[in-house]
């Protein structure tokens, strides 16, 4: 029998039980104190595919030291979280991460992060300016900590947008099938932000009033001209541009060309970070260190087509 597919007012059903649950107990359980919780990922970006999406929460504490992650990682939390976790029920632990609780609750997988609070994303970037010279994967540990931004970012992106990069995951998601596994995987924030990008070159080129069918043409070419020119690409979008940062009042953190900086944390480049490869049935999400080769999303890029729906797709 086939496995019945979760819908999307199922999904906010089980992220308003987890809010609560862990709003009420997590405290007293545990002694961390639960600052916020953000519905992170393409359910919050408001760029899920159905039938086909995973759920990111993230629980910010002010109890979260930033300085102990950076020496230890997120393990001691994570661990707190997960004997909280255990005790639910309908709930079953799937693994522990670097940076996540892994489960399954009432048929929907979930990913549950941890993060330090930040009252303003210019504390987060000061604190990654204050740590002495590391690679860019220790920084990188702290994408995760810029999610409530990311999400406020895409919040305010065109609904057009919005499908385009839901047509892109879908041909994604054919390209690379999860039972199969694979090299070169783009992640879907890395998705969402080149579509946004291409969408922005398309609306320039054809008129912001042009058919939606002309623009999701126009968008697919810009798609197709990014990445088969992925070694050239430098790409932002500063404050001016809805982010979150001006490139040079952290000139310490900003990755090196080619890059797609984030628009909520100017020392996270997509460009390396966004892509790697997967085990068969890896559950794919956008908080783990990528290895940046981009040969087969190169390869597989004409067959995209953005004026195809997801089901055309």
């Amino acid at each position: 029998m086939a496995k019945r597919e979760v819908t999307m007012d199922e999904a906010k059903a089980v992220v308003e039980e987890l809010v609560l649950y862990l709003q009420k107990n997590l405290q007293s359980y545990t002694g961390i104190t639960v600052s916020e919780v953000v519905k992170a990922g393409s359910l919050g970006h408001g760029t899920a595919v159905q039938g086909n999406f995973d759920v990111d929460l993230v629980l910010y504490s002010r109890d979260i030291d930033a300085y102990t992650v950076a020496r230890n990682g997120y393990d001691s939390w994570l661990g707190q979280v997960r004997r909280l976790l255990d005790r639910m029920q309908f709930l079953t632990i799937k693994g522990v991460t670097m940076h996540a609780v892994q489960f399954q609750y009432k048929g929907i997988e979930v990913d549950l992060l941890v993060s330090p609070y930040w009252d303003r994303p210019s504390d987060l970037y000061r604190f990654l300016g204050s740590l002495p010279a590391v690679p860019p994967e220790e920084r990188f540990a702290f994408s995760v900590n810029a999610s409530k931004w990311q999400v406020a970012f895409f919040q305010k992106q065109p609904n057009q947008v919005k499908e385009f990069v839901k047509r892109a995951k879908a041909w994604r998601n054919k390209m690379w099938r999860k039972e199969a596994g694979g090299e070169g995987k783009p992640n879907s924030y890395l998705i969402s932000l080149l579509v946004l990008r291409a969408h922005e070159k398309a609306s320039a080129t054809v008129g912001y009033g042009a058919s939606t069918q002309a623009i999701a043409k126009q968008t697919t070419v810009q798609m197709h001209h990014l990445v088969n020119n992925h070694h050239k690409l430098d790409v932002y979008w500063e404050s001016h541009d809805n982010g979150y940062y001006v490139r040079r009042d952290y000139p310490q953190l900003l990755p090196a060309r080619p890059r797609i900086i984030d628009p909520a944390n100017p020392a996270n480049n997509l460009y390396m970070t966004g892509i790697r490869s997967y085990r068969p049935n890896d559950r794919a999400h956008d908080y783990e260190l990528g290895d940046g080769d981009w040969t087969l999303f190169k390869k597989y890029i004409g067959t995209l087509d953005l004026t195809k729906t997801v089901e055309e797709i």
